[in-house]
């Protein structure tokens, strides 16, 4: 959404560009993260297989990759650009009030 600019209103590019990093940032600090081969592990913290589902592979943990589009921006884009700020569980967790996530329709 960030390489299309079509963020609906609720979701600020700063907001969800420190998530993102925040989220990258935990799963690749994991030492058991990668196989001694370097391949990532099947795991949101490192190698914790039984968090798969029977038609997860190594492969699978590639699609993920769509994450670093947002790399592909220049600078003055406003995902770069705009001030960071807290996402929903930082808000939640912090005793803030935050509206509700919803699934949207992008159609």
């Amino acid at each position: 959404m960030a390489w299309r600019r079509q963020f609906p209103e609720s979701l600020k590019p700063g907001q969800v560009r420190t998530a993102l990093t925040a989220v990258n940032q935990k799963t690749l600090e994991a030492p058991s993260a990668f196989t001694k081969e370097g391949w990532l592990n099947i795991g949101l913290y490192g190698y914790q297989p039984d968090a798969a589902d029977f038609y997860i592979t190594t492969g699978s943990l590639y699609l993920c990759a769509a994450i670093f589009l947002p790399l592909g921006l220049p600078e003055t884009d406003p995902f770069w650009s705009s001030p960071a700020a807290p996402w929903t569980a930082v808000k939640a967790w912090t005793g803030q009030d935050f509206p509700g996530d919803h699934a949207l329709d992008l159609h």
